[in-house]
């Protein structure tokens, strides 16, 4: 009896002594993980040549051929998690299937320019046609104008609207912020650069443009980038006719600098290359090295980073 009642005091005893943290009501504080939602995937890399190591003989495009895998490129282009396409044309449908999205994925479609390489308005209706469903493209004035041509044209016309961009008008694209800069390469219109924000995440994609203009550089001055992909379409190669309308490796190389000395990429930050040309610049195999210990990116196709 005296036994059972000792048991029992000091079971209350461990009660009242117990810290009151353990009892306090409703549920556990959360733990905060990583955003996993927000990746890019890059869909395609290369510039305009993508098929002219079918049939060129010089070192670069003969290594593409005889090797294949990560060497080859379809036509730049970029899926942003949860639901964005960086420009879609030709490769586009082949490109998602390969790199694992699927068309239902997509919602919006950001055109950087009107050039075939980048854009091409059949492939975005047959985007909607394999969906089922709307897609948002969004543009300059000439994009628009083209795409709503080719809607017009249709008898059975694809769930597409479209919507006109303007540089530094910034636009809610479902969860992203989009802020469209102006590039430096085609004449006649607005060539455009994207800068997305979601929650406390940004990236910029840069491509097509030669040397960036300097509103564009002022504009960067207040951004806070995760991830900057600027486009080398001739790697190493110097000649300044080549350079009016595209970036080399020297340039990517000033442009990097810039970004991480004014502070525009955060700590940790990464940065990417993209839009590299098969001919002029060196396979992946051999390029890819190079760049990652100067703290550069070389993407291939289907390649996914974290955000």
């Amino acid at each position: 009896m005296f036994a059972a009642r000792r048991i029992l005091f000091l079971a209350i005893l461990a009660l009242i002594l117990t810290p009151p943290l353990l009892f306090a009501a409703g549920p556990p504080a959360p733990v905060q993980h990583a955003d996993t939602a927000s990746h890019v995937v890059f869909l395609g890399t290369g510039a305009a040549d993508i098929n002219r190591p079918k049939t060129d003989g010089c070192a670069n495009c003969t290594h593409i051929r005889e090797h294949g895998g990560k060497n080859a490129r379809r036509y730049s282009s970029l899926f942003v998690a949860p639901d964005i396409v960086i420009d879609f044309t030709t490769t586009g449908l082949e490109s998602l299937k390969a790199s694992g999205v699927a068309p239902s994925a997509v919602a919006h479609v950001l055109i950087t320019h009107s050039h075939g390489d980048h854009f091409d308005p059949a492939s975005i209706s047959a985007l909607a046609k394999e969906k089922g469903g709307r897609i948002t493209l969004h543009g300059n004035a000439r994009v628009v104008a083209a795409m709503r041509k080719h809607l017009d044209a249709l008898e059975d016309k694809p769930d597409v609207m479209v919507h006109e961009l303007k540089p530094f008008q910034g636009c809610d694209v479902d969860e992203w912020r989009c802020i469209p800069l102006p590039a430096s390469h085609a004449p006649g219109e607005d060539a455009l650069l994207y800068v997305l924000r979601r929650k406390d995440r940004a990236l910029l994609y840069a491509t097509d443009t030669s040397w960036l203009p300097a509103a564009t550089f002022n504009a960067l001055k207040s951004e806070h980038l995760d991830l900057a992909i600027v486009e080398a379409t001739f790697g190493e190669i110097d000649k300044p006719e080549l350079l009016t309308a595209h970036m080399n490796l020297p340039f990517v190389r000033l442009v990097r600098r810039f970004l991480f000395e004014q502070k525009v990429m955060k700590a940790g930050g990464r940065f990417s290359v993209t839009h590299t040309s098969l001919h002029w610049c060196e396979p992946h195999d051999i390029l890819a090295p190079k760049l990652a210990n100067e703290g550069m990116i070389l993407p291939h196709d289907g390649m996914r980073l974290g955000l």
